[in-house]
């Protein structure tokens, strides 16, 4: 046998075995070792320029959170909505706008409703009555206020509730503002209550509300960065247009799907620190932030 050839072919089969392992260790869905904020030896703008190889874009405003210590699993409980029948009877007496909507499914979709999917509530008012306000949508801070005044004054504001953000569909010329349950200075994005404002005033609140209980008995566990995160969603995403990144925070989530039995009860699960990506047209992607798998 020739054994210097034999130990060259050798060589040379270990070494493609590496390559491909390489590429599964470091791919665009791979783990990044340590803690560190991007992965290493890269800057930011590095980083930012890896990103733009797969399509995807941080806006100029948007920086990567640092890693934080170890987090724990948090205990929810779903909160259900308070009665409909009684809430919609003092919606101040405006009936919606029907003009043009003869319908009785684009009847029923303005009154206040339990989306049978989410299991959230849903309420269209339109920006008439109370919700008619006149605001500038690229004022944040006005259209914050203005979220949060009108759902104080329509009793759908939970006790707890904190801005959570603000993010633009331009599709729609609106802009949505957020409010969340915090646990432990965190967001818990399980629960929300939503207003999606026009320049003429609130066209829509969803809300689907959970109580943050406590930590649960499980051990904390490390956290892996936002840089692992947003090339874990480049490469599910594999888009062939260009995509926006317009934020991404650390917060708690578990989607917990309700079937109508269950609406109505009291409701508990366990949530897991994600990082919270939200792209341009307002879609929102939750990567588990201790294993990096897809949170749906």
């Amino acid at each position: 046998m020739d054994w210097p050839k034999a130990r060259a072919i050798l060589l040379a089969a270990f070494t493609v075995v590496n390559l491909i392992l390489a590429y599964s260790v470091w791919g665009p869905t791979a783990l990044f070792p340590g803690q560190t904020d991007t992965p290493q030896g890269q800057t930011l703008e590095q980083f930012r320029e890896t990103l733009s190889n797969w399509k995807l874009t941080l806006a100029p405003n948007v920086l990567l959170p640092r890693t934080p210590d170890p987090m724990r699993f948090v205990r929810v409980e779903f909160q259900p909505t308070p009665d409909l029948m009684k809430w919609s009877s003092e919606l101040s007496g405006v009936a919606p706008d029907m003009s043009g909507r003869d319908d009785l499914a684009a009847a029923e979709s303005l009154q206040p409703h339990i989306n049978p999917q989410t299991q959230a509530m849903e309420y269209f008012p339109l920006a008439k009555g109370l919700a008619a306000r006149s605001v500038t949508l690229t004022e944040s801070r006005e259209v914050t206020a203005l979220a949060e005044d009108y759902l104080r004054v329509m009793s759908l504001f939970p006790v707890g509730a904190r801005f959570s953000g603000t993010t633009e569909n331009k599709e729609k010329g609106t802009v949505i503002v957020e409010f969340v349950p915090f646990f432990d200075n965190r967001p818990v994005y399980s629960g929300y209550v939503r207003a999606e404002i026009s320049s003429r005033g609130v066209e829509k609140v969803t809300r689907f509300w959970v109580v943050p209980r406590s930590y649960t008995e499980a051990p904390a566990k490390q956290v892996r960065p936002a840089s692992e995160a947003l090339l874990r969603l480049a490469g599910r995403l594999a888009s062939t247009k260009p995509r926006t990144v317009t934020d991404i925070q650390l917060g708690y989530y578990a989607g917990q799907p309700l079937s109508p039995a269950q609406s109505d009860d009291v409701h508990g699960w366990d949530t897991v620190p994600v990082w919270r990506i939200t792209l341009d047209g307002y879609e929102l992607y939750y990567i588990n932030a201790f294993n990096g798998e897809w949170e749906s």
